[in-house]
Parts: structure tokens; C-alpha cells; sequence
């Protein structure tokens, strides 16, 4: 467009600038011919006047009939060739009086003669240009002279001049053209390029443009906005309406209800040509032009796209990925609502805390995508048998929620507890594996039992996990006791705080001998948790670290116990020159911190550990959950030279499918085999089929519980290397330890 409008002001200009150029060269060429004219007329009359005068004597002899020799023929002669010398004079002729011609010269050929009347007449009268002067004596005219001439000089000199006005007109008309196309294409296209480039980019944007007038039309828009609403007519009242009414144009509506407001922005519904909708976001400016009319500019986009995103960012936020029921996020606010209401309408609420019983045993045994169909086929059985009140929720793993408010009575909510089982324990196949599955729930009661939300999921969860006591696949409600349960461990949850910021834990050491020969030598120990509370009662190590473990304390625990592990190895290195391993055992938690190989590093390059002294030992639950990133991780820390061994081996469901995958060194068989050793044909065969398959893997074998010499001599008889249980020696504190490598103490169980 601009190089068009361009092309054209060029020719438009070019085209005025030659058409006055043309007429000032034609007025000056008609004026400077008129001048020559002019010039060459006065020279003609000039040259018949000097004649005149000069040859006046002879002509007035000729006509008194005198003679005078000072006035000869042969002097006026003379000066008609004088008078002949211009190139522009062609002839002259001297009349006497009635017109009798005394003398006369020609040019022929450029050549002065004498004129001949028979032979030069004919072309005398060819002459166009002439002058005439006459001879006066007086006042009496005796005669007239005659001067033939030409334009040829002033022709060329007119023709000269001719062509150098046209040059200095071409060049004073290009300058004029080139400096008047600057400034009108400063003065015009600029401003139509500045408008052409606001045009594109309107065209380019996405959004809808459009101007409204007063009326409420459209008098102009950009593409998109035929795209979004395919309206193409001009001034059509725009499909745009408010979100809460359709009855009238948004402008209209702005019109009437905000006169005054020079800007507006919201959510509108925009209808398109073929009847459809879509949402869209408005924003709406006025324009007043100098005629005082109003105009409105309005900015439509379409936010379908927006919405849909927000609405699964929003999903994303508070449903669970798999099972497309409300997630934990979503739990905990509606539950602050739903105390919130219940607190303000006076009515009841209760929570249900669900937790699917030997979840993990399907995991490991048909791998996780069994286990997430299952969790699908419960969550949707557990929505199918709740009222439309109630709400469920996954709140993580294996573990859902129920809020239920306006609840009857407990019995209502025992019932609503029992459907909930039944559903869920309701056998079904996935995957051709026929399978069905229990559930305990616990349920706790708002005010009742609590009044703050977190307090309220402690006590349903509490109430679940008595439900598990109690031999799963029930309910139980949260009661006097379990809330007396609960205050008695937040009670030694604050306890072991101190104790642990304080350094009022201990490590107890248990030896573990080697059985290999008649007297049996200490060649480690395993390191025990101890903590006497400030009544002076030691509390079990089963208690105080299960509730580590849920108030994520272990990983603070148990770096201090590898800690104080690592110094005892240390000491008992550099007194006893005796290398003694130290088997520390390491959480679930512990084991899949991210910080685990840098801690344990740390620790054994401060206390210079050496390959061997230091021993992990984990449970079969902590390395299952993720087998791949588990045998890395065991990889990594036997390549800094510490041992692994895994414990309580044959208590869980996949020992043997993972043993030979896991990078192990140490078997500990747990206590319970070793307990009915004696006892029992069938758990002598299963330790007896433990040692013979440790020994086919080169795996070290650890019994731990040994309490009898009947335990203890089967044990020897089929080669077990290493063993520790209260028959051997109990755990005991460093210094006691110490005294027994002292004194070097050995046992003869020959």
C-alpha cells in the first residue's frame, strides 16, 4: 500500500511539476521570439536608416538634377556593402523619387552583388522579413530605402536558448520533485506507514478488534473478529453480551448503566453467527472524535481455552490423577468448611479415615498396575455406597477419606462404616487375578472428639489403627482411651524431642559371636537404641521409634545413632587393634533420604571407618518399595565399604523373588524361626533351607535371638557363621562392652 501510494504522489508531482515546467519554457521561448523578433526588426530598421541618411545627398541630386561629384554613385555603393556585412541583412534597396530604383544589393550565397532586377526580383519577393525607411529632404519625402533580412541568427540563438532553459528546468523540476516527494512523504506517507503498520498488527493479533458507534454498530474491525464471531457485515450490532443477561448488546448495557466511565473490562458470552457460544473477555474503550460523537473500541478474546486449562489446572490441584476423586488438598478445605458450617448451623459431622488392609501385598505380588486398577474399582465402590451428602477422598497410597455431615446417630454412622467394608471387601477380578480385599476404618466425631481439623484426622486415624488391632476389616470409633493413647504419646513425642536435642539417648551394644568353632570369639556387635525417660523407666525402642518414624523424627535420630556408632568403631579400633563390625539398623525413611550417601559419608571420613567396620541392616519393606532405585542405592553403599544385611529375613512376602536381585552380604534369620527351632519340624526345615541357600549365594548368616542351648547347638550343627541372643550376651552399654573386649572374653560351647 505505501510503496503504491508512493508510486502514485511520484507520478502525480512528476506530472504537475512537468505540466508548469512545460508552460513557464513555452512562455519564456514565446517571450524571448518576440524579443528577437523585436531586436532583429529595430537592427533591420536601424540598417534602412543609416542607408537612408547616407545616401540622402545622392538621391536628392538625382532628383534636382545636379550634379555633385562629393555625392557619386560610387560612394552609395560603399555603403550598401558596408550596410551588407550582417549575416542577418539579405538585401538592399534604394528608391528614388516615383519609386525609381536608384541601386540595390543582394547576397547570393553569401556573396554581395549588385541587384539585378530581371534576375533577383523573383527572389526578392521570396523575402518575407523587410523594413522600410524613408528619404526625406525636410519635409518632402524624394525616396525610400528597402532592407531585406533574416531570422536565421536569432533562430539559432532562440533555439540555443530554448535548449538550455529545458535543462535548467529538468533539473530544478527533479530537485523539486525529489525534495517535494521528502516532504510529502513526511508529511503523509509516514503517518499512512505508521497507520498501515498499526492496521497489520491489529490484523496479526489474535484478539478481536472492532470499533462500536453511538448507536451500538460495528462501523470496522480486524480479521479475528470475523474468525471468533463470523460476522462479516458491517454495521451489525455486535453478539456480545454480559454473563448474567442476554437480552441486550453488551454496549448498550455499558452505554446506559456507566455513561460516564471512559473504560470497561469483564467476562462476556459472545454468540456466534451459526447460534453458538463461547466465553469470552472484553475490554471496552471510548473514543470521542471531533464531531462529538461517541465511539466505541472494544478488544474481545476468546477464553475458552483459558477456562478449560484453569479447570484442569484446578483438577489437577484437587483430584487425585488416578481415581478422579477429591485429592488431600481438597480433604483438608472442604473439611475446614465442613467445620466451619457445621460449628455455624449447629448440626453434626464425622470423619471416616480408610485404610485398605495388605495393600502392598498385591503391589509385590501383581505389580503396581494391579494395584492402581484396584484402587479405580475401590474408589468408585466407596462413591456408589455413600449418600449424595458425603464426600470421599484419596488422600495418599492406599489410605481414603469420608466426611459425612447431618449424621443420625453412631449407629448411623456404624452403618454407613459397614456398607463401606462390605463394598470393599466384595470380591472382584482385575486382570484375570480373582481377588478380594478388607478395609479398616476409623471414625471420629466433630465436636465430640476434637474441634480443630488436624486434631479431628489424628483421632480417625488413631481409631483406624486400633480398628487393625483388633484384627482388620472393621470399624472402630475414637474413644476415651485412644484419645488417652494419643495424649500419652504426644506427651513422648515432646519427650524424645528434648531427650534427642539433649543428648539423653544411649547405644546399647549387643555382641554377635562367631559359631564357627568350639570357642566362640566376638567379632561385632549390633548397635541397640536406648532411651531412659526422666521417671527413670526405660521406654521399649518398639514404641518410641514407630512414633519417630510418624512425626518425622527418624532421620534425625537415626543420623545421631550412625554418628555414635561410627565414634565407638573408632575407639575400639584404636584401643583394641580389633577390627569389630557395628551393624546399625536404618528406617524405611532413613533408607530413601535423598541426603543418605552424603550423610553417611560425611560421618566415616570424619571417624576414618574402614571397609567392614560399618554395617546397614534393612528390612525387606524398605528396599520393595522402589526395587530398581533400592539396589542402586545399595550398590552406592557398599562401594563405600559398608556391609548390607538384610533383617527379620523370611517375615515378609517377596524375600526370595528379590534376594538374588538385592547386593546383600548378611542374612539375619529372624527371631521367630529361631524361637521354635527346637520345637517345630517345619521351622527347622525353614532354617535349615535359609542357611543352604545363604551358603549357595556366599551370604554371611546371622541368627539373633538365641536363648537356648538346644537353639544354639542345632545352629552349630549346621553351620551357622554368626550368632547373638541373650544366651551369648545382652545388650549392654560402651563401657561394659568395653570391658569385655578387655578381657577378652570367649565362650566354650563345646
Amino acid at each position: 500500500m505505501i510503496n503504491n501510494l508512493t508510486r502514485r504522489l511520484l507520478i502525480i508531482v512528476s506530472i504537475i511539476t512537468v505540466l508548469v515546467m512545460a508552460a513557464f519554457v513555452g512562455l519564456r521561448y514565446q517571450t524571448n521570439m518576440q524579443m528577437m523578433q523585436r531586436t532583429l526588426t529595430e537592427n533591420s530598421e536601424a540598417v534602412a536608416k543609416r542607408v537612408a541618411e547616407s545616401v540622402k545627398p545622392t538621391i536628392w541630386n538625382i532628383y534636382n538634377k545636379s550634379y555633385n561629384r562629393k555625392y557619386t554613385n560610387e560612394s552609395s555603393a560603399a555603403i550598401l556593402d558596408a550596410e551588407m556585412q550582417p549575416n542577418f541583412i539579405d538585401g538592399i534597396k534604394v528608391f528614388g523619387n516615383f519609386g525609381h530604383l536608384y541601386m540595390g544589393k543582394i547576397k547570393v550565397d553569401s556573396v554581395v552583388k549588385d541587384f539585378n532586377k530581371d534576375a533577383d526580383e523573383a527572389k526578392w519577393r521570396q523575402h518575407e522579413l523587410k523594413s522600410n525607411y524613408p528619404i526625406k529632404f525636410g519635409t518632402m519625402t524624394i525616396g525610400h530605402v528597402e532592407v531585406s533580412y533574416n531570422a536565421n541568427d536569432y533562430q539559432d540563438d532562440l533555439t540555443r536558448s530554448l535548449l538550455l532553459d529545458v535543462t535548467q528546468v529538468l533539473v530544478i523540476s527533479f530537485l523539486f520533485v525529489f525534495f517535494l516527494l521528502l516532504v510529502l512523504r513526511k508529511a503523509l506517507v509516514a503517518p499512512l506507514q505508521s497507520l498501515q503498520i498499526a492496521q497489520q498488527a491489529l490484523n496479526s493479533l489474535d484478539e478481536a478488534v472492532f470499533v462500536v458507534d453511538e448507536k451500538g454498530r460495528i462501523i470496522d474491525s480486524n480479521p479475528s473478529y470475523i474468525t471468533l464471531t463470523n460476522y462479516e457485515e458491517p454495521f451489525h450490532y455486535p453478539p456480545i453480551f454480559t454473563t448474567g443477561s442476554e437480552s441486550a448488546s453488551i454496549f448498550k448495557a455499558y452505554s446506559k448503566e456507566q455513561p460516564q466511565a471512559e473504560h470497561w473490562s469483564g467476562d462476556v458470552i459472545v454468540h456466534r453467527k451459526d447460534g453458538s457460544t463461547f466465553p469470552g473477555l472484553l475490554n471496552i474503550n471510548i473514543v470521542n472524535n471531533r464531531k462529538e460523537s461517541v465511539n466505541y473500541v472494544g478488544v474481545l478474546s476468546n477464553v475458552s481455552e483459558k477456562i478449560a486449562a484453569e479447570k484442569k489446572l484446578n483438577r489437577l490441584a484437587y483430584f487425585d490423577t488416578l481415581t478422579q476423586i477429591p485429592n488431600r488438598h481438597s480433604f483438608m478445605q472442604s473439611l475446614e468448611e465442613s467445620m466451619t458450617y457445621a460449628e455455624n448451623r449447629q448440626t453434626s459431622l464425622a470423619l471416616l479415615f480408610i485404610d485398605l488392609d495388605h495393600f502392598k501385598w498385591t503391589n509385590d505380588t501383581y505389580g503396581h498396575n494391579v494395584g492402581d486398577k484396584l484402587l479405580i474399582e475401590i474408589a468408585k465402590r466407596l462413591k456408589q455406597s455413600l449418600r449424595q451428602i458425603d464426600s470421599v477422598y484419596r488422600i495418599g497410597g492406599d489410605e481414603f477419606t469420608v466426611i459425612v455431615p447431618n449424621y443420625t446417630n453412631l449407629n448411623a454412622l456404624a452403618d454407613i462404616a459397614n456398607r463401606l467394608i462390605e463394598a470393599i471387601c466384595a470380591p472382584l477380578t482385575i486382570d484375570e487375578h480373582p481377588m478380594r480385599h478388607n478395609a479398616s476404618i476409623g471414625i471420629s466425631t466433630y465436636p465430640v472428639d476434637a474441634t480443630d481439623s488436624k486434631s479431628l484426622i489424628q483421632c480417625a486415624d488413631a481409631a483406624m489403627f486400633r480398628a487393625k488391632e483388633q484384627g482388620r476389616a472393621q470399624s472402630c470409633f475414637f474413644s476415651a482411651s485412644l484419645e488417652q493413647q494419643r495424649q500419652f504419646e504426644n506427651e513422648l513425642i515432646y519427650e524424645l524431642k528434648n531427650a534427642i536435642l539433649n543428648q539423653k539417648l544411649a547405644l546399647y551394644y549387643q555382641p554377635k559371636y562367631a559359631l564357627s568353632s568350639s570357642e566362640q570369639s566376638i567379632v561385632g556387635a549390633e548397635a541397640l537404641l536406648r532411651w531412659q525417660r526422666e521417671d527413670g523407666q526405660f521406654c521399649s525402642p518398639e514404641i518410641f521409634i514407630e512414633l519417630a518414624e510418624q512425626n518425622e523424627l527418624i532421620g534425625e535420630l537415626g543420623q545421631w545413632v550412625i554418628t555414635q556408632a561410627c565414634q565407638q568403631i573408632q575407639h575400639w579400633r584404636k584401643t583394641y587393634k580389633k577390627e569389630l563390625t557395628i551393624a546399625v539398623n536404618l528406617s524405611a525413611r532413613q533408607f530413601n533420604d535423598v541426603n543418605l550417601i552424603t550423610n553417611l559419608s560425611q560421618v566415616m571420613d570424619s571417624y576414618s571407618i574402614q571397609p567392614g567396620e560399618l554395617e546397614i541392616e534393612i528390612t525387606e519393606r524398605a528396599v520393595i518399595e522402589n526395587i530398581d532405585e533400592s539396589i542402586a542405592i545399595l550398590h552406592r553403599l557398599q562401594a563405600m565399604g559398608i556391609s548390607i544385611a538384610m533383617d527379620d529375613f523370611g517375615t515378609g512376602y517377596s524375600s526370595l523373588s528379590y534376594l538374588k536381585q538385592l547386593p546383600i552380604n548378611v542374612l539375619k534369620i529372624d527371631r521367630s524361626f529361631i524361637d521354635r527351632v527346637s520345637k517345630s519340624q517345619a521351622d527347622n526345615a525353614i532354617v535349615t533351607a535359609i542357611l543352604t541357600m545363604a551358603f549357595a549365594l556366599d551370604l554371611e548368616v546371622v541368627a539373633e535371638g538365641i536363648e537356648t542351648q538346644e537353639q544354639l547347638n542345632y545352629l552349630i550343627d549346621n553351620h551357622c557363621q554368626i550368632g547373638q541372643g541373650y544366651l551369648l550376651a545382652r545388650p549392654m552399654p560402651s563401657d561394659e562392652f568395653d570391658n569385655m573386649l578387655h578381657s577378652q572374653r570367649v565362650l566354650n560351647l563345646s
